[in-house]
């Protein structure tokens, strides 16, 4: 069985037959997934199930989109790995369900109703110490608003990537308030060079085009552990370790074999699979990848995913000022 993927490009949309989409013993599933997921997961429900999967990758912003387009007509059966605040700030394209292991989840794994934990994402620093010039190694979000850092950090937008915007969220968070939070993330956005891709911030660093990158931990580990010259770094004042979300879509044409996907990797066989690939398990009886510090030895800045939800479209509104006043 072959799993069939499309990728959405920014400047187009890509449609899809709605016989395929109500085939019976198919699954389509609309994901920002990084690919390495993809391959490895995959394929092991095709064989469980014999359901066909059709993916549709893009980033998150361009699925909930899409998605809004197709409202009255839904294409897609799944969403599967993008920030929980996606699902939550738009309720009324998803519908409520409960994977099967979902009694098996880790503490502070269930978030939301609307949704079910893939993973447990934690936000990271991607250092290549040797394009720094000499200068220190940034270890905390105040570091990385130091101007001596100007245009030489790696981020993606926020207004388009749902990773950096569990960045910006978390900035927010780690302060005393959230004004001290913006002071500092202006700094930092002031540094940034801005790319529309979160897949493209590690690469760059690893590539010595760019210094550092604000990315999530699974991305910079997959560098590391390939031999490029690049290190992970936490922030000091706490970073976010938060559940990303796949959902159940309203309406899918293929819900039951949407529910047995979304119960397939909430399964301990596909989160052992998660942790292999970098990511945090949200399984409390899978560990996570060995070559990772310890989760108890990183510093929780204790991600407010709920808050992050409710001022969602106001804090990307707000960040879009900002950008037009310092990039």
């Amino acid at each position: 069985m072959k799993t069939f993927i499309r990728t959405i490009a920014a400047s187009s949309v890509l449609a899809i037959s709605a016989s395929m989409a109500a085939a019976e013993g198919n699954v389509t599933v609309y994901t920002a997934v990084p690919q390495n997921f993809i391959d490895a997961l995959v394929p092991m429900f095709e064989e469980d199930t014999g359901i066909s999967v059709e993916i549709i990758k893009a980033g998150s912003g361009e699925l909930l989109n899409r998605m809004t387009a197709e409202a009255d007509s839904p294409m897609a059966d799944v969403l599967w790995s993008v920030d929980g605040t996606v699902i939550d700030f738009n309720p009324t394209l998803f519908e409520a369900y409960e994977a099967a292991g979902s009694d098996m989840l880790a503490d502070g794994m269930k978030q939301s109703d609307m949704w079910t934990p893939f993973t447990a994402v934690v936000m990271a620093l991607i250092v290549n110490e040797g394009q720094l010039d000499g200068k220190p190694v940034p270890d905390s979000w105040a570091a990385l608003a130091d101007p001596m850092y100007d245009d030489m950090i790696s981020s993606a937008r926020a207004e388009a990537s749902g990773s950096a915007y569990i960045q910006l969220a978390t900035v927010l968070q780690a302060f005393e308030s959230e004004e001290a939070g913006w002071e500092i993330y202006e700094g930092l956005l002031s540094n940034f060079v801005l790319s529309d891709s979160s897949g493209a911030v590690p690469r760059f660093v690893n590539d010595g085009e760019l210094a550092i990158g604000v990315t999530l931990e699974d991305a910079a580990l997959r560098y590391v552990e390939g031999g490029g010259p690049v290190q992970i770094v936490y922030p000091a004042e706490g970073t976010a370790i938060a559940p990303d979300a796949m959902a159940l879509v309203a309406g899918a044409p293929n819900a039951d074999n949407a529910k047995a996907f979304l119960d397939f990797m909430l399964s301990a066989d596909a989160q052992a699979v998660v942790a292999e690939q970098g990511r945090r398990p949200v399984r409390s009886d899978v560990a996570s990848n060995p070559a990772l510090l310890p989760l108890n030895e990183v510093n929780s800045v204790g991600y407010d995913a709920q808050w992050a939800a409710d001022n969602r479209a106001r804090l990307v509104d707000a960040w879009k000022d900002m950008v037009l006043d310092v990039q």
